[in-house]
């Protein structure tokens, strides 16, 4: 209706200037005639149009009571903001170990239970040798011999008394009991099974009297609580941002419990499978009970800007192009507006997002209300 207004009110005015009609001119094919009457037309509708607003401010002055949307507004100011992703990992220790053994035979000590405190070397397990200290004693004896006989042939033979052959057999009869005896020393130690670190004993499953053989006889485990981490997978989509040294939150919901650190290290070897990437997260303390393998929740810091402009999800609406916006404050004449203002946003911490384009800091934008407003609305604001 209001076109249909304009369109006749120009069609008069310069019908008024000319003795020629609309219809006329366009016939006459005449360009320059047809321009002008153009550059007429559009130049008397300008001139509405400012009328026009000029009445419809004075109309907005007088009227004493006009019905305006109530909003609420809230000023975009800027923030830290650290974004982390979450994902799941489990307490590992490079110093957890079953302990079996190098000998078979019956179980003659044990040494520790479960709980004790082991250093490095301390006896664990001894088992019976079946023998051996007598086999090694007997061969000692007969190594004296035939090393005093050797001795003797190497003088003779240093002297060119006496036979090549003679020296090299006596030799090589030394040099076999030699190589016997640490032979048989080497299986008696293996009798005998020491703590091969610091760490505390677990689970100590042999018993007094059992036969253990190599390989298959469980029995203890050895584990060093102070060597623990977390390990964790992480999806690939992730592996451009996540890098050794980033801040990390490790959570344990089971003991309510949690603690900072960064991650130490970032595999290069992406599972074909699962299509992830293992981390691993230094535990510094195991004061409050952290054991190997207790689930943990593990929050990555993988985005941090120290001034970033952060507001309310809720916020934000989409229009049927698919664009966020946010009704923006702004003054006329002493009055306020809002106007339907296109943001971009990023990395959201569940109830905040960051604003990265469309507002700047100390802008005032619509926070209660906006349902009701369209853009370049005049607004009434409350506190």
């Amino acid at each position: 209706m209001n076109n249909k207004f304009y369109l006749l009110t120009l069609l008069l005015l310069f019908s008024c200037e000319s003795n020629e009609t609309f219809e006329s001119i366009i016939e006459s094919n005449d360009i320059e005639k047809i321009k002008l009457a153009r550059k007429t037309i559009v130049a008397s509708q300008q001139d509405l149009n400012t009328k026009i607003e000029l009445l419809d401010n004075r109309i907005e002055e007088l009227n004493e009571n006009p019905q305006l949307p109530i909003v609420q507004v809230v000023s975009v100011n800027p923030s830290r903001f650290d974004h982390y992703i979450q994902v799941q990992g489990s307490v590992k220790s490079d110093q957890l170990i079953n302990i079996y053994p190098e000998f078979s035979g019956i179980i003659k000590n044990i040494y520790v239970k479960s709980g004790d405190q082991v250093k490095k070397g301390d006896p664990l397990v001894k088992i019976d040798d079946g023998g051996l200290k007598e086999q090694l004693s007997q061969l000692e004896i007969k190594f004296e011999l035939t090393k005093t006989t050797f001795e003797r042939q190497k003088r003779l033979w240093e002297q060119k008394i006496g036979s090549e052959i003679q020296f090299l057999e006596t030799k090589s009869m030394f040099e076999a009991q030699k190589q016997a005896i640490n032979q048989l020393k080497k299986q008696i130690q293996k009798t005998l099974i020491q703590a091969p670190f610091k760490g505390t004993i677990d689970n100590v499953i042999v018993k007094l009297g059992e036969v253990v053989y190599p390989g298959r006889s469980n029995l203890m485990m050895l584990l060093n609580m102070d060597n623990l981490y977390v390990e964790s997978n992480v999806p690939e989509k992730y592996i451009s941002s996540i890098k050794v040294g980033n801040k990390a939150i490790l959570e344990f919901p089971l003991i309510e419990k949690s603690v900072s650190t960064i991650i130490r290290q970032s595999g290069n070897y992406i599972h074909p499978i699962n299509r992830t990437f293992k981390i691993e997260m230094d535990i510094e303390s195991v004061e409050f009970g952290v054991k190997p393998n207790l689930n943990s929740k593990v929050r990555i810091n993988d985005y941090s800007n120290k001034k970033a402009l952060m507001i309310n999800q809720n916020i934000i609406s989409v229009d049927s192009n698919n664009e966020e916006f946010v009704y923006k404050l702004y003054s006329k004449n002493n009055k306020d507006y809002v106007s339907k203002t296109t943001i971009e946003t990023g990395k959201s911490d569940g109830k905040n997002i960051e604003v990265i384009s469309g507002l700047n800091q100390g802008d005032f934008i619509v926070s209660e209300g906006i349902r009701k407003l369209v853009d370049n609305s005049r607004v009434k604001i409350i506190k």
